[in-house]
Formats: structure tokens, C-alpha cells, sequence
């Protein structure tokens, strides 16, 4: 009687793990979200002048490769995020910048149609502003997600 309760334990704890990821490949998985910054901020390494931008996928066999493009596509950055996981669906697909002093990280990026997004690694420059004791504040900036067409077969 123990041995298959134990067995049964395994075989949903299997299930719940499988099912998790599955969700959690899912970020962004179905479009991009559309924004328009009013600051400048830093991705990587990298500062974009305040304007309108993409955040996508690079590609869907890495969901954690991300692309943001300013809407003229002259500045574009590649960068790898993690998995984040929100206790409820955001009501808006939302940027969320930590600002340290006088500059913005973007941080997390969040779509409305789960509570599965992306969460920054913390730069060097962010990092060191942090601990000099410059105090953070968060700040979200509300977008658009679009919907990829599915294409017909």
C-alpha cells in the first residue's frame, strides 16, 4: 500500500513538473509586446534613447534569447532572460524598469496572457549603484502584446 502510494506521489510530482514547464516555455510564445519608453535605459550594456519598441523572441527553440527593436529598427539588442512567475495574470502586458539614481534597467517583461515572463539579470553598472546604497524604485510602463498569425499550412 505505501510503495504505490509513494509511486502515485512520483508519477504527479512528474506530472506537475512537466506541466510547469511547459508553461513556463510558453512566455511570449505567441507575439510581441509593444511599448513606448519616455526614458532612456539600459539593456545588457547597452542604453536606448527613449522612442517605441518590439520585445520578442529571437527564436523559438530558446524562449529565453530575447530581441528588443526600436520601432525604426536602427537600435536593436539581444539578451538572455529567466523565467519569472507573477502570483496572478497581469491585467497588462507591462516594461518594468528598476530605476537606480538617475538611470533605468529594464528588469522584467511581462505579456497579459500569463503570469509567466521574464525577469533581467542585474547589470555590472546596476549592481554597483546598488550597493555605493543608491536607493531602487520600480517603475512599469504599460504595452501592447500582439498576437503572431498562425501561418496556414
Amino acid at each position: 500500500m505505501k510503495i504505490q502510494f509513494v509511486k502515485m506521489l512520483l508519477v504527479l510530482g512528474l506530472l506537475i513538473g512537466l506541466g510547469n514547464v511547459t508553461a513556463r516555455a510558453q512566455a511570449l510564445s505567441e507575439g510581441t509586446i509593444e511599448a513606448d519608453v519616455p526614458h532612456a535605459f539600459i539593456v545588457k550594456d547597452t542604453t536606448l534613447p527613449a522612442g517605441r519598441y518590439t520585445v520578442k523572441r529571437l527564436d523559438d527553440t530558446e524562449p529565453h534569447v530575447l530581441e528588443i527593436r526600436s520601432a525604426n529598427g536602427r537600435t536593436a539588442v539581444i539578451f538572455e532572460a529567466e523565467n519569472a512567475e507573477a502570483n496572478e495574470i497581469p491585467r497588462n502586458p507591462e516594461l518594468v524598469f528598476d530605476k537606480v539614481g538617475d538611470q533605468y534597467f529594464l528588469s522584467q517583461i511581462w505579456a497579459s496572457d500569463s503570469n509567466i515572463g521574464y525577469q533581467l539579470p542585474k547589470t555590472k553598472a546596476e549592481k554597483r549603484l546598488e550597493g555605493s546604497g543608491t536607493q531602487t524604485e520600480h517603475h512599469s510602463i504599460y504595452a501592447k502584446l500582439s498576437k503572431r498569425m498562425k501561418k496556414a499550412k
